[in-house]
């Protein structure tokens, strides 16, 4: 039963709340739409006008609940320390979430959009993707790649990686250093050979 009458902002606040409060104790897997409705005294159908689903309501709570990451474009003087001081923070943001919370967040959202979506997500549409290719000018400038000689899989592969290794469930610092050493760095440096 609806307590009272909310409108707009509070009753968003009241609705994320709720989400992150109720994600915070039964996780991903167990948390619905019937339980956030419940819990925020409102009902589904207000909760669909405002999103579209469970990982949707999920990510606006993230956003009004976890403290603001900013990633930066890190200039070390070395591609391999870049690119590792670029993905750590990665870490830290999947573990205040919870790893079975970006792991449900990806698999319920990759089942919305088309493969090419992605491709186009992972390749443009993203946060790290003006990053990393401010890391490949620095890299180029230094010598350490031929930036002209970087393909469109190339300049996505840390994006593949990252997402990869979070789907297994197995994105931690040891995980980065390998990507950064036995896979990026190699891949990268080739270009200077081309």
């Amino acid at each position: 039963m609806i307590k009272n009458r909310r409108r707009g902002k509070e009753l968003e606040d009241a609705i994320l709340d709720s989400t992150w409060q109720l994600l915070k104790e039964c996780g991903y897997e167990k948390l619905t739409m019937d339980s956030i409705a419940e819990n925020a005294s409102t009902t589904k159908t207000v909760l669909y006008r405002r999103w579209s689903g469970k990982a949707d309501i999920i990510i606006s709570a993230a956003k009004q609940h976890l403290p603001e990451f900013k990633l930066k474009d890190p200039n070390t003087g070395d591609l391999k320390n870049d690119l590792v001081e670029l993905f750590f923070p990665v870490i830290g943001i999947i573990e205040l979430l919870a790893e079975d919370t970006v792991r449900g967040i990806l698999r319920d959202q990759l089942q919305k959009v088309s493969f090419i979506d992605i491709l186009s997500t992972i390749n443009s549409e993203n946060v790290l993707t003006p990053i990393l290719e401010q890391v490949f000018n620095h890299a180029h400038e230094r010598k350490e790649i031929d930036k002209e000689k970087l393909t469109n899989t190339t300049k996505a592969l840390p994006m593949n990686l990252i997402i990869n290794a979070v789907l297994i469930g197995n994105l931690n610092k040891n995980t980065i250093i390998h990507m950064v050493d036995d896979i990026l760095i190699p891949t990268y440096k080739h270009t200077l050979d081309m």
